[in-house]
């Protein structure tokens, strides 16, 4: 099983609980290096843009609704 370090997982559940989104799917591909999050329940997005901050964000209806996240071990 791997490691689980509780103060700084607590403290990415605080962030979590403070975007007000109440249903988040987040996989990491570790070989890869990408962060994946899911805002709802997976859907395949209707647009996407690349923010200048190299995270594609994902829309659906106007909304995002995922992001994903490269280099993530690097950020």
């Amino acid at each position: 099983m791997a490691e689980i370090i509780i103060p700084e997982m607590i403290q990415a559940l605080k962030a979590v609980r403070q975007s007000k989104a109440n249903d988040i799917h987040i996989r990491y591909d570790e070989k890869a290096d990408v962060m994946y999050v899911n805002i709802g329940t997976p859907v395949p997005a209707e647009d996407s843009e690349l923010g200048d901050d190299d995270i594609l964000y994902r829309y659906a209806n106007g909304e995002i609704i995922g992001l994903t996240i490269t280099r993530f071990s690097k950020r």
